[in-house]
């Protein structure tokens, strides 16, 4: 499952390409076109919720809870986004509208979906017709919070207490922990010079096939400070080495001890002081044999999850990554390219921001 590691500037320019065009997006076109900033549009702040204390860069303003430009015609705003244009505040959403600057035409993005929003950026969903960044709560009438964009205290967990732990499947090329990383700092969780720690590995990666153990790589981990967020894929390493009868079944010894070895994990987290997990399920893998053990192995880790003592929060990427295995999967047929990784990563940050994991 080896491949030659990307280079630094590689990683980014996907990174940026996978993030302008939308990784939802992605879904139902061709991802070829050239790479673009990984911004909404010409300004990063752009429909960033805001309060009046808050900088909304160089060039916007905090506008009724938004980053924002005030304009006059829409040719103020197409220096954002394409998409971008002149809306008066009353054909704004409620929770937008402010009585402080009730006659205010300002720069929006209208919308009817949430893919429609991610062309701009995949931290953008469609709200009340507007698209809105995820990282700042909408409130309605009554001043609540929309329950999809949950208000999360901030700071809460460190930087260096969130571990990457898995096989090659984030080890191949290191990039997903680096995109959600990138993720992070576009919706201002995370400073230029912080890391998650990134503990993947191409070796020693089984849950239960070979020592060291994933859990191993865990201890260890613990051992060199705090953990207190883990995300993390695993099993693998064991459908690939281990062998089962054919059709495979849930008797099957290398799939039942990698089963078993997942609460055993989560128990020690648990002890450990670890609050939050998001455990990321791996696409079919092109293979049938692989894919028979995989689908045996799948709701087993799924039941794990579910019953964890440490919340467990379960991501399965094959909608992810459904119907554009050309675009996401390696010519070995497991591991993802770059575009699946980027398309992993806003998975995983989506999971994180919807449950204030590190925020």
């Amino acid at each position: 499952m080896d491949r030659a590691t990307m280079t630094n500037d590689k990683r980014r320019m996907v990174l940026r390409f996978a993030i302008a065009l939308g990784v939802t997006l992605c879904a139902f076109i061709n991802c070829v076109s050239e790479p673009k900033e990984s911004s909404t549009g010409g300004e990063t702040h752009f429909l960033m919720a805001c309060n009046p204390n808050d900088s909304c860069g160089s060039t916007l303003a905090c506008v009724c809870g938004i980053c924002t430009r005030p304009c006059s015609d829409s040719s103020v705003c197409q220096s954002l986004s394409k998409s971008a244009t002149c809306v008066a505040d009353a054909d704004r959403p409620t929770a937008d509208s402010c009585s402080d600057a009730p006659s205010t035409s300002v720069c929006d993005v209208p919308c009817t979906t949430d893919e429609s929003c991610r062309t701009l950026s995949t931290s953008l969903r469609c709200s009340r017709g507007f698209c809105r960044n995820d990282s700042g709560a909408v409130t309605d009438d009554a001043g609540s919070a929309d329950a999809a964009t949950p208000a999360c205290a901030r700071g809460q967990v460190a930087p260096n207490e969130v571990i990457f732990l898995g096989d090659s499947f984030m080890a191949t090329s290191h990039q997903i922990p680096t995109d959600v990383e990138e993720l992070a700092r576009q919706a201002g969780v995370l400073a230029a010079a912080e890391h998650y720690r990134d503990i993947s590995s191409l070796t020693g990666n089984s849950l239960a096939l070979e020592s060291p153990y994933l859990a191993d790589k865990y201890t260890s981990a613990q051992a060199e400070g705090t953990v207190r967020v883990v995300i993390m894929d695993g099993g693998g390493a064991d459908v690939l080495l281990g062998t089962c009868d054919t059709p495979p079944t849930e008797s099957c010894p290398v799939l039942a001890n990698a089963a078993a070895a997942v609460p055993l994990l989560f128990a020690q987290m648990a002890k450990d002081g670890v609050q939050q997990i998001v455990y990321f399920f791996y696409p079919d893998p092109v293979d049938a044999t692989l894919q028979a053990k995989m689908d045996v192995l799948r709701p087993l880790i799924q039941v794990a999850c579910e019953s964890s003592p440490v919340p467990c929060h379960w991501l399965d990427l094959r909608p992810t990554f459904a119907n554009h295995y050309t675009e996401y999967v390696l010519a070995d047929g497991k591991n993802p390219t770059d575009a699946g990784s980027a398309a992993t990563a806003a998975a995983i940050w989506t999971t994180m921001q919807q449950n204030c994991i590190a925020q």
